[in-house]
Parts: C-alpha cells; structure tokens; sequence
C-alpha cells in the first residue's frame, strides 16, 4: 500500500494541479492514493466514472475538472486535475507510473522461495483402509480345437494269385432238321378252245392226321415217326397248292 502511495505522490509532484491520484487493481480494489490516507476525495468521482465503462486510455471534462483513466496489466490509475492540465501529458505520467509498479511486482515474484515439498518420512505409511483395486477380469481359457491323430502309414498289401479259369467251350448248336424235298411240278394241261369252265368252290382243306397217342415205346422211335409224319404233311400240303394253282390258271 506505500509502495503505491509513494508512485502516486511522484505524478502529484510532477503535474502542478493534480488534485488526486489513485492506483486500482483489476477488481477495482484501492491499492494506493495521493493524497495519502484521502482516497475518499477522489473515489466519488471514480465511481461516477466507472459508469461509463472501462476504458484502455482516456479523459473526461466534467466542469471545472479532468478526469484521466489509464489501464495496463493487472493495474489501472484513475487522477483528477484542474483545466490547465494537458490531459495527454497526464496520461502518460500514469501509464509510467503502473509500468514501474509492473516492475515491482515482477520482482517480487523473482525473490521469492519457492516452496519445497515435504521430504518424505523414513517409513512408509500403510493407510488403515486399503484402497480397493479393480478387479482384473481373468482372461477365459481358449480352448484350442483337438489335433487329428496322424492317418497311419499305407502297409504293403499281399497280391492273391489270381485263378485262372480255362475257357468256356461254345455250346453245340442244334442241327436243324432236313428240309423236305420239292416235289416235281406238273406239267401244265393243253390249252383247249372250249369255254372256260365255271370255278369250282375251293375244297376244304386236309383234315390234319389225327394225333396218335403216346405209346409205351422208347423215345428213339417216337422221334423217327414224328420225322415221318413231319415230311407226309409237307408233301400233302404241296400237292395241294399245286392243285389249287393250277385251277386259278385255267381260270
């Protein structure tokens, strides 16, 4: 508070119509006044200008008076002075000034120690409640998928001879029975140079053999009359489309 009173007095001594000074903080707060101990003269006017707001640098004619405001870092000045003062001249007396309280200050903070912190004590103290750690989720075991057992190596396989099947003789083939022998064609009859003759109705056809009963004789000799009766029937039929021929011709 002295040091600031003693920089106010410095302008009072250098400006001849100073009426007041004072040296304010950035809160507003009175740090120091001139006159010393009389800040009440002159905080009426600075709370009238306060109204107005708070500028970097500036005046205000208000009557019979001037009313100068400086502002620089964490501190501002605020003076009142009579009319014959050049207000640009005291503005600069008060921005000297806060810039040598900047000094101060600055200063200060350089002699000061700076705190050590406490050594620490030879045994470390245990706190009577633990703190609670977080619990640590334990990883799950990855189950790793079974190994395929090893396929076991190809042994040597033992070659079985093979039989040998002698080929299948071919089945004898059935002899077909004998063809029947043609008979010798007849001779075609005369042409004669009568009317022809009306067609006769065709005669009904041989009656087949009758079937002759199995006899108890050995199969040698029921085959031998089958081949008979066989050859009979193959002659009779011939005859009979000879015949039946012919007719159609003369026809």
């Amino acid at each position: 508070m002295e040091e600031f009173s003693a920089l106010a007095a410095r302008v009072a001594a250098s400006v001849v119509e100073l009426r007041g000074c004072l040296i304010l903080s950035r809160d507003g707060l009175v740090l120091g006044a001139f006159p010393e101990g009389e800040e009440g003269l002159v905080k009426p006017a600075w709370l009238r200008f306060a109204v107005v707001g708070e500028p970097e640098k500036g005046f205000v004619e208000f009557g019979d008076e001037i009313w100068v405001y400086v502002r620089r870092g964490p501190y501002a000045a605020f003076a009142v002075s009579g009319i014959g003062v050049r207000p640009g001249l005291l503005i600069d007396q008060l921005d000297q000034m806060l810039y040598t309280a900047e000094e101060v200050r600055a200063r200060r903070e350089a002699l000061r120690v700076p705190e050590v912190p406490p050594a620490p004590s030879g045994k470390p103290r245990t706190s009577l409640h633990p703190e609670a750690r977080p619990s640590v989720p334990t990883p799950a075991p990855v189950a790793w998928p079974p190994r395929a057992a090893p396929e076991p190596a190809p042994q040597p396989v033992d070659r079985v001879p093979e039989p040998r099947v002698a080929p299948a003789a071919p089945a004898p083939s059935p002899t077909p029975p004998p063809a029947p022998a043609p008979a010798p064609a007849e001779p075609a009859p005369p042409a004669s140079a009568e009317p022809p003759r009306p067609a006769e109705p065709p005669r009904p056809a041989a009656a087949p053999p009758p079937v002759e009963r199995p006899s108890p004789r050995p199969a040698e000799e029921e085959e031998e009359e089958t081949e008979v009766d066989r050859v009979a029937l193959a002659q009779e039929l011939s005859k009979l489309l000879q015949e039946t021929g012919g007719r159609d011709e003369n026809q």
